[in-house]
């Protein structure tokens, strides 16, 4: 508790600033790293995670991809604590994930799954659930808005009710649901963004142009973004490309590109989508 009060007194932060402190006092660094993990669903017989080895560094923007299937969010779902490991280890700053508490986990990352939440509140409530520090700054709240492509949904107003809750409240489309999960996502003050297929309600444009206009708010965030579609990639630091359970390759887009193997056939196939998509706006 003194440690606490220091840390607040001095630097005058919120208690969720705080805590984030505190807690980045007791690890080496942000740093991810998957060692030899083997996973299977309970109840099935068939390995999702065959010995899945990687490191992501602290700031490090990274794009899991992959065909479906291939075991891409079965390890976001590792590295949330949700299962753990049948073998090898998960560690965060030189520390077993095990080890984690579940503050300590939503203090190190902040993620958006395929089946987001949406939440019968207002849409200011909706976005700032992921801060609440940032309940009142309609600056903060409108900026990370704008990042996750969800402009038009601001334009409704921060007190406005979403869902079908009360008379007065807007049932927003599953695509607009998605982009204030994002923004809920990026408002927080985890060490990593991670979005699991966040752009599976977009074409293939719509998910390329998202990227770029929240990409700046990254820079005070480490990510991770999950997808079968490529558009992702070429933003990342680091791609890892998983394939039948195992990391089948991990490079930049130019380095995988240069290489000629399963990242650059499957962005040779998947590069159609945006040029025809483009062609026909």
């Amino acid at each position: 508790m003194r440690v606490y009060s220091r840390f607040r007194c001095i630097s005058g932060l919120s208690p969720k600033q705080v805590a984030s402190v505190i807690f980045r006092q007791f690890l080496n660094e942000y740093s991810i790293v998957f060692d030899d993990v083997h996973f299977t669903y309970p109840g099935t017989d068939r390995e999702i995670l065959s010995g899945v080895s990687f490191e992501i560094k602290e700031g490090e923007h990274s794009a899991l991809v992959g065909v479906n299937g291939a075991g891409k969010s079965t390890i976001i779902k590792l590295l949330c604590g949700l299962y753990k490991p049948d073998s090898g280890r998960i560690l965060v700053g030189g520390k077993d994930l095990r080890e984690f508490s579940d503050a300590d986990r939503n203090r190190f990352c902040a993620v958006v799954f395929q089946d987001f939440c949406s939440y019968e509140l207002t849409l200011r409530e909706n976005v700032a659930i992921g801060n609440l520090g940032a309940m009142d700054d309609d600056q903060k709240i409108l900026s990370v808005m704008d990042m996750a492509g969800a402009e038009e949904v601001a334009g409704l107003g921060l007190e406005k009710s979403l869902g079908r809750l009360t008379e007065d409240s807007i049932d927003i489309s599953k695509g607009q649901w998605q982009r204030v999960a994002i923004a809920r996502a990026l408002i927080s003050d985890a060490a990593f963004i991670i979005l699991d297929e966040p752009t599976a309600s977009l074409d293939p444009v719509a998910e390329s142009r998202m990227y770029e206009s929240f990409s700046s708010v990254m820079r005070e965030h480490g990510s991770i973004i999950v997808s079968h579609r490529l558009a992702s990639a070429k933003l990342a630091d680091k791609i890892i490309v998983i394939d039948g359970g195992v990391t089948a390759e991990i490079g930049s887009h130019g380095e995988l590109m240069e290489r000629n193997g399963l990242y650059a056939r499957m962005f040779d196939e998947q590069r159609s989508w945006y040029v025809d998509s483009e062609v026909t706006e």
